[in-house]
C-alpha cells in the first residue's frame, strides 16, 4: 500500500459524503487515505461507471496512487444525460468533484414507469441484468487494465438473472474484489421492501437472519436505519459497514 495515497468512492445516496463520515469516508480514515467522492443520490450505475472513468482520465496522475470503492445501486435505475448544464442541475455544485464534469446525469426508475415496465416487447429483468453485469465488468477490467486496487459491494439489493449467456457474465465477476456478491434468499422480498418504504410508515426491516447481500439489508437487519421508515444508514450503520469492508480488504490482501 506504500504507493496508494488517495481513495476515490462512487455510488448513490448510500455513498454521498456525510458530516459524520459515510462508510467510504470512515474506511478512508481507517486506511489513512483522504476520500474523494463522486456519489450522487438517486442516480444509477451507468453514471457510476462513466464518472469513475472520466475522473481518472481527467486526473491521469491518480492512476498510480488511488484505491477505489464502488457501492452499486439498483439495476432498475436508468440513467440519461441531463439537458441542463452542470451548474443548473439540482445538487451539483461547481466546487465539488462531480460539478467539474462537462455534463451531468438524470435518472428514471423502473418502478415509476409503467409503460416500460409492462411493455410485452421488453424483458426488463434480463435487460436490467445485462446492464448491471456490463457495468460491473466494465469497471472491473478498467481497474485491472490500469492496475488500480479496488473494492465493490452492493449498496442496494439486486436480483440478477443467470440463465443462458448471463451465467458467463456472472462467472466473470471477480469475487475477491466484490464483498458479498451473491444474492440472499430473500432478495425479491427485500427489493419490494426498499421500493415501497417511502410510501409506508412501517419500520423498515428485512427477513434475513444471517447472510446479507447489501448495505441496505445490513442496516435494515441490524436496526441501523436513518429512521423507522427510511432504510438509509444511520451514522453507526455507515461506520459498522466500513469496518466490515476494512476486514474484507485485509482478508483478501487488496491493499
Amino acid at each position: 500500500m506504500s504507493n496508494i495515497t488517495h481513495h476515490l468512492s462512487n455510488g448513490c445516496s448510500f455513498s454521498t459524503s456525510k458530516a459524520f463520515m459515510n462508510c467510504h469516508q470512515k474506511l478512508g480514515e481507517r486506511l489513512k487515505l483522504p476520500t474523494i467522492t463522486l456519489a450522487k443520490g438517486g442516480r444509477g450505475n451507468d453514471r457510476v461507471v462513466t464518472t469513475t472513468m472520466h475522473w481518472f482520465y481527467n486526473n491521469p496522475e491518480r492512476f498510480k496512487d488511488t484505491f477505489v470503492t464502488i457501492g452499486w445501486t439498483s439495476s432498475h435505475r436508468w440513467d440519461f444525460i441531463h439537458g441542463k448544464t452542470n451548474y443548473d442541475t439540482p445538487g451539483i455544485k461547481r466546487t465539488n468533484e462531480i460539478g467539474k464534469f462537462s455534463y451531468q446525469w438524470g435518472t428514471w426508475r423502473l418502478w415509476e414507469n409503467d409503460r416500460i415496465a409492462h411493455d410485452p416487447d421488453i424483458d426488463i429483468e434480463i435487460a436490467s441484468t445485462v446492464r448491471m453485469y456490463t457495468n460491473i465488468l466494465t469497471l472491473q477490467y478498467f481497474f485491472k487494465c490500469h492496475k488500480i486496487p479496488y473494492l465493490m459491494y452492493w449498496a442496494l439489493t439486486n436480483d440478477l438473472q443467470e440463465d443462458g449467456d448471463l451465467k458467463n457474465l456472472k462467472n466473470a465477476v471477480d469475487r475477491k474484489h466484490f464483498y458479498n456478491f451473491e444474492t440472499s434468499v430473500h432478495v425479491k422480498e427485500n427489493i419490494k421492501i426498499y421500493n415501497e418504504m417511502k410510501t409506508k410508515r412501517d419500520i423498515v426491516t428485512v427477513p434475513n437472519t444471517d447472510y446479507v447481500q447489501s448495505h441496505f439489508e445490513f442496516c435494515a437487519q441490524q436496526g441501523l436505519r436513518k429512521s423507522i421508515n427510511d432504510a438509509h444508514p444511520s451514522k453507526e450503520g455507515h461506520h459498522q459497514w466500513a469496518n466490515i469492508l476494512y476486514n474484507f480488504i485485509s482478508d483478501q490482501n487488496i491493499l
